[in-house]
């Protein structure tokens, strides 16, 4: 069982509610509950970070809260949780409202098979890190740490409650929230804790495929995507996650066009440059990414080790097949295995035909392509002369017409006289090869040359 180290800590500032948690506050303590703020919103407070949703942590039992709450959601009732609907715009979706609880074993690796109401410092007890279970009462403006919470801040740490082996065992999730959180936050893992990570890194196999999504693509959208990569790797977490790319580990490159290292080395070099040049990054960028080289172990192994040919296509299958385990969406899968199968094409875009660089350049999704080019090039040899290329045309083509503009319809051609069939197809393209390269602009002028080279 955890010390008991609760003390409580004066703020030299108030803490900044909003309404609807200050009045959900005001509304047990009238009806004579012991309330508090609870977890990130606090921690993120401390540190001067921007803060979102709050939690509340109360002596209010269930049937309580939902007298004083009627419109909260229940589904966590036997928990003693309720989620209270906000429908306030801009802001969180619900306030979470839970009693002090103390849980037995969680059978299911994520909910207790029952709890018993307690008081705060047992509640803290049953909490991920130190760092979380914080207790602000804005009554008296004072901080509640019972499991040294403080001190880890003050040093910077990530430190599991109690015993970390039997926190984890609870919820297999907090072994990726423990990675994401010293990548945010830029704290270090504490000893005792990293090895209790390593030895279960298994048990995140318990995990829904879309909660390990979810912590995944927070961490490679985050500040520290790079950090996060390294720390998933050297704690078996990736292996068990992501086991595709392990293979990266080890896997020479030319040290002429890849001075930074191995597949892997590079990789991660890839993530930490995107997160430098582009702050706001879509998650089908950021896991692009992370996988852009994944298919290079199996090129590798079926060129027995001469070159890596073809690991675009190989890689973007394997993209769209880790996509899929993941559950992400159709369209996030397709975008993702899309950015990893394109992101070589730039080494040919000097021998490209007007036509064919103009659809490269104006296809959807080229500003997202041409970051993760740049942040190919950033990580490799420093070669950024495909993507001033690249870029000075994209900014052009804004002003002309795409290959989604159609000049002249296969309507336009059957009252020309031509039948449907192969040559239909081959008019259309030419056509539309002839306008991206600007020399055809206007209908009548496409339907003068279509007459003019096509019929006999």
């Amino acid at each position: 069982m955890a010390e008991n180290r609760s003390k409580w800590i004066r703020t030299e500032k108030r803490f900044p509610l909003p309404d609807y948690a200050r009045h959900a506050l005001k509304r047990l303590d009238e009806a004579g509950h012991v309330a508090y703020i609870v977890g990130g919103s606090v921690r993120d407070f401390l540190l001067g970070r921007e803060y979102k949703d709050h939690d509340i942590a109360t002596s209010a039992e269930p049937d309580e809260l939902c007298r004083l709450f009627p419109d909260s959601v229940t589904v966590g009732r036997a928990f003693g949780v309720i989620k209270v609907p906000l429908g306030i715009a801009g802001e969180a979706e619900f306030l979470e409202i839970a009693t002090f609880r103390k849980d037995s074993d969680y059978k299911d690796g994520r909910h207790p098979s029952k709890v018993q109401f307690c008081g705060p410092a047992e509640d803290a007890a049953r909490r991920d890190f130190t760092i979380n279970a914080f207790y602000y009462d804005p009554k008296t403006q004072r901080i509640l740490d019972s499991v040294g919470g403080m001190a880890d801040l003050r040093a910077g740490i990530i430190r599991a409650i109690g015993e970390p082996e039997k926190r984890f065992r609870e919820d297999a999730l907090r072994l990726l929230r423990a990675v994401r959180f010293s990548a945010a936050l830029g704290f270090r893992i504490d000893e005792n804790t990293a090895k209790a990570i390593s030895a279960g890194a298994r048990l995140v196999s318990r995990v829904s495929a879309e909660r390990i999504r979810d912590e995944l693509t927070l961490m490679l959208t985050g500040r520290a995507p790079a950090g996060a990569c390294e720390d998933l790797m050297s704690l078996g977490l990736m292996a068990q996650v992501i086991p595709e790319t392990v293979a990266m580990k080890g896997i020479k490159q030319s040290s002429l066009y890849h001075p930074e290292g191995d597949v892997w080395r590079h990789t991660v070099k890839v993530v930490d440059c995107l997160a430098a040049q582009n702050t706001a990054r879509s998650m089908e960028l950021s896991w692009a990414a992370l996988l852009h080289d994944v298919g290079k172990p199996v090129a590798y192994s079926r060129n027995v080790g001469k070159n890596f040919n073809g690991h675009e296509k190989d890689g973007m299958k394997l993209a769209g097949q880790i996509a899929d385990r993941l559950r992400m969406s159709r369209e996030q899968s397709t975008v993702i295995a899309g950015l990893v199968g394109n992101h070589l094409k730039f080494k040919d875009v000097f021998n490209m035909r007007e036509a064919t660089l103009s659809r490269f350049v104006m296809q959807d999704g080229f500003d997202m392509l041409l970051a993760l080019h740049r942040a190919d090039a950033a990580a490799s040899d420093g070669n950024m002369v495909y993507h001033e290329f690249c870029a000075g045309r994209f900014c052009e083509m804004g002003t002309r017409p795409s290959a989604a503009e159609k000049l002249v319809t296969g309507e336009d051609l059957l009252q020309l006289g031509f039948s449907p069939g192969p040559v239909f197809t081959d008019i259309l393209k030419w056509v539309e090869d002839m306008m991206l390269e600007g020399k055809l602009k206007t209908k009548d002028q496409a339907l003068e040359q279509v007459v003019k080279n096509f019929v006999k």
